[in-house]
């Protein structure tokens, strides 16, 4: 819902109806609406401290409403005659905005809360928050409050005075995009971001690589992007440094923050037009021709996993990681971890050779291999975060410190042994095949039970969020991603 600004220079005659409705998008916590209008004047101006994500929202919104002229549609409602509801509407002159902590980073748990009030005699509104990022929430609030007329050309604030505070239930709200089974250009993932802060959604995860290709292409490893990526019509979709630390500015400057995804060990299959001897079973098709689900090489199509028992494996996966974790500043790193299938690491003599000599299984291998990975997650200071597989799966005795992204089992489980946990199940939140549900869209129709996390509970999850996941594998991207990711989520 984005608006525009049409001004005038002073109050005018604005013909608005009494009852128009005002709709807030994720509805605010608190919201004290009076049943007056305010006039948005030429000149009108929004003032706030000299912050760099600051002064661009404020460039950024005031462009929003100027140019769109948003109108809401009014259900079952009849325009008055005009001499009977006309009204020389105050001009709401200006907002101001307080920001206490303006050195507040963007990172997992910043306060992102709010207090909006607009005067219902005109002159000057105000927005107090304790960082930018409520700011920024709030400036989304205040574009919502904005309405073009029906018929004149004018913009209005109906329903003042309003006073609203308000403060996400999550700290943590995130969209996911796999850029690997589908690629997606810098474009349509920056609007898909804008899309995102519309919503006040604040984590982009995006799903970089997998089996289907490797899109990013890597100073230290080029050769996994020029050998692993797709191409077009002779050119490789792929997304160098530059690429990313766009993608990165543009969402911090929308409250965004981005958390790169290289999964590992499973998911690798495209490593191996650059590394073949480092990887397994990437000839292999995925599905056991009988229908034997224990005798797949991988769970669903692009079979190929890092082989846990090579030197070379952890060298090259160190120097991913490295320059990965350089790229993105954001405090959390997603180290994958899902949907091993041991029978691919038997398909190597090398992997049957090491378990034989060490009297070690699939999952002793599984842990082998996070010990490394989640270790140079760690050496660049970042939090690691997992899916969920590992712990409730494997029963492999996962550090605490590892955020836990649970899209399987219930919630509760990883919650009981002492994880935080990134909400994402499947049944509820994938959007690739089924309307809320992977491979369906039954669960769609679930009534969603209040209050969706109880308070006592909510407690122990200061990191959790409902988390989106679009896999896309019968996603195109462009327009579909747009549906996709907007119309089904939201």
């Amino acid at each position: 819902m984005k608006l525009s600004f049409i001004t005038a220079a002073i109050a005018i005659l604005t013909v608005v109806p009494a009852n128009a409705e005002v709709f807030l998008w994720p509805k605010p916590q608190s919201v004290e609406w009076g049943n007056g209008q305010l006039q948005i004047p030429k000149n009108f101006k929004i003032h706030g401290p000299d912050i760099p994500e600051l002064q661009s929202a404020i460039e950024r919104y005031t462009r929003l409403i100027w140019h769109e002229k948003w109108t809401p549609a009014q259900v079952a409602y009849t325009t008055p005659p005009v001499d009977a509801t006309s009204v020389r509407a105050k001009p709401l002159a200006s907002i101001a905005i307080t920001v206490k902590d303006p050195h507040a980073d963007l990172a997992l748990g910043v306060d992102e809360s709010y207090r909006l009030v607009i005067p219902g005699g005109g002159g000057a509104g105000s927005i107090d928050a304790q960082t930018v990022w409520g700011a920024l929430r709030a400036l989304e609030t205040f574009s919502q409050l904005v309405q073009g007329h029906v018929h004149h050309d004018e913009l209005f604030v109906a329903r003042a005075p309003v006073t609203i505070e308000d403060a996400p239930v999550y700290t943590h709200r995130g969209l996911m995009l796999d850029t690997s089974r589908n690629y997606y250009p810098v474009n349509d993932i920056l609007r898909t971001i804008d899309a995102m802060a519309y919503n006040k959604l604040n984590v982009f995860h995006w799903h970089i690589t997998d089996s289907h290709s490797f899109p990013l292409l890597l100073d230290t490893v080029p050769e996994l992007a020029d050998k692993g990526a797709y191409v077009l019509h002779g050119r490789k979709m792929v997304y160098t440094t530059y690429d990313v630390r766009r993608i990165v500015k543009h969402a911090r400057d929308r409250g965004v923050r981005v958390v790169p995804e290289i999964d590992m060990p499973a998911h690798t299959g495209s490593w191996a037009g650059a590394y073949k001897e480092i990887t397994t079973c990437t000839e292999k098709y995925f599905q056991d021709p009988n229908g034997n689900w224990d005798q797949r090489y991988a769970s669903e199509p692009g079979s190929g996993q890092l082989n846990p028992v090579l030197s070379k494996t952890y060298e090259i996966v160190k120097k991913v990681i490295d320059e990965v974790a350089s790229l993105f500043p954001d405090s959390t790193y997603h180290a994958g971890g899902d949907e091993p299938v041991f029978r691919c690491w038997n398909d190597s003599a090398s992997v049957v050779e090491f378990q034989n000599k060490h009297n070690i299984n699939g999952n002793g291998l599984l842990g082998m291999f996070l010990d490394h990975s989640l270790g140079y997650v760690k050496q660049n200071k970042k939090t690691p975060v997992i899916w969920e597989d590992a712990v409730t799966s494997s029963n492999l005795p996962i550090s605490k410190d590892t955020i836990l992204q649970v899209w399987v089992n219930p919630a509760q489980q990883a919650i009981e042994a002492g994880y935080k946990i990134i909400a994402s199940n499947y049944n509820f939140w994938y959007l690739d095949c089924g309307h809320g549900g992977w491979g369906g869209n039954d669960t769609s129709y679930d009534e969603q039970v209040e209050p969706p996390v109880p308070a006592e509970i909510q407690k122990l999850l200061n990191s959790n969020d409902d988390w989106a996941n679009n896999w896309n594998p019968y996603n195109w991207g462009g327009p579909g991603g747009d549906w996709c990711c907007v119309y089904r989520l939201f």
